[in-house]
């Protein structure tokens, strides 16, 4: 794909609403649209970010949503000039901003990319990859029988938007994200006039089951189908997850995250093999200069083994602190001829979260590497009998 290409997909379809607005303005903005508008955010003529799903979420459950204004839980998102307008600048953009559309500025005015718009785009890039490549072994799970209170715990501590419903015998019976609490339950509730909910009413309302208001029947795939198969499922189904199955139980989870960061790995050049985002956090020039040299160390040390190697890290602030240190998540994707190998941490700081993370990483890798000799030295005493 060309970045002459990208003009072709940006539309002039959204939202607009001023940051001195309510919640509830925004909750009702969004229920009235036949599907799902993109809602930017303007201040004084100028648009200063985006209204996300799960931004909704928060300030419905922490605040008055008839009161508070929509300024406060708006995400500060970048906005691509149309000189800057690449590719890989547009995906860096979805996944360091996690929203399902980019703002475009071009001629004065403002457009946006839906993330779905730009995957279809580019999906002949995935034409040989399998989903196996490309997903999450992490599967979060919640039971049948647990309340959506909890649910919406298990999101915010992982930092996600959806959680796979499973029953006792842990198999998949359907999947529950911030837009199903909203629909199912907060609006629900302003619907039948009760109005602003207090601590104890809010927590009535959220200690409802989640099978009975999550989606179902899951959209899933198999992790030997293609790529493009599962690209073209979301666009089709609307969703923006598939479950993995395997064995009849969840085996991974895949989101349109994955396909961004493999898209970056098959196009960005083979020197650049560390990349990392950050999100809510700045990176100082030392620091990142640190990182990769210890980075690129790790990927020197198992080259051996590991083949050819990207290795993609995503970092992100959390809100809590220890003393002047903030609450790091941070997450590893390394990819290699040897196999994908995925990790997850919190720490307090960025360096002490990134090295905890790479810590799991070595371990995970020199596992795999002593299975593959262990095999080969059984493979090599067989031939031997033989």
């Amino acid at each position: 794909m060309n970045d002459e290409s990208l003009l072709e997909i940006i539309t002039d379809d959204y939202s607009i609403i001023n940051a001195d607005e309510t919640i509830s303005k925004a909750i009702s903005l969004l229920a009235e649209s036949e599907h799902e508008r993109p809602m930017l955010v303007e201040k004084n003529g100028e648009i200063i970010g985006a209204i996300r799903e799960k931004d909704l979420i928060r300030g419905s459950l922490m605040t008055n949503p008839d009161e508070t204004k929509i300024g406060r839980f708006t995400a500060k998102t970048g906005i691509v000039r149309l000189g800057e307008l690449t590719p890989e600048k547009l995906a860096r953009r979805f996944i360091e901003d996690s929203t399902p559309f980019v703002p475009v500025k071009l001629n004065g005015e403002i457009g946006i990319i839906r993330i779905n718009d730009f995957l279809e785009s580019i999906k002949d890039v995935f034409e040989d990859a399998e989903i196996q490549s490309v997903m999450s072994p992490e599967v979060i799970t919640v039971k049948t029988s647990d309340g959506a209170s909890k649910a919406l715990a298990i999101m915010r501590n992982h930092g996600i938007s959806r959680v796979v419903v499973v029953n006792r015998e842990n198999k998949v019976t359907g999947i529950i994200t911030g837009k199903d609490i909203i629909d199912r339950v907060v609006s629900l509730k302003k619907d039948e006039g009760l109005g602003h909910l207090s601590m104890k009413e809010r927590e009535k309302a959220l200690s409802i089951p989640v099978d009975s208001i999550m989606s179902r029947p899951v959209v899933t795939v198999n992790k030997n189908d293609r790529v493009i198969k599962a690209i073209n499922l979301m666009i089709e189904k609307n969703v923006s997850s598939l479950v993995v199955m395997e064995n009849d139980v969840a085996g991974g989870i895949v989101v349109k995250k994955d396909f961004l960061e493999y898209y970056l790995k098959m196009t960005t050049s083979k020197e650049q093999n560390v990349q990392i985002i950050s999100k809510g956090i700045t990176l100082r020039s030392s620091e990142v200069e640190g990182l990769l040299n210890d980075l690129e160390r790790f990927l020197r040390k198992f080259e051996d083994s590991l083949g050819t190697a990207h290795l993609f890290i995503y970092v992100k602030k959390l809100k809590k602190y220890y003393r002047d240190l903030p609450l790091i998540y941070v997450r590893m994707r390394l990819r290699s001829d040897q196999g994908d190998f995925f990790v997850t941490s919190e720490s307090w700081g960025v360096e002490f979260a990134i090295h905890t993370a790479l810590n799991k990483l070595e371990r995970l890798v020199v596992k795999d590497k002593e299975l593959v000799l262990d095999r080969r030295i059984v493979q090599k005493i067989y031939e031997e009998d033989v």
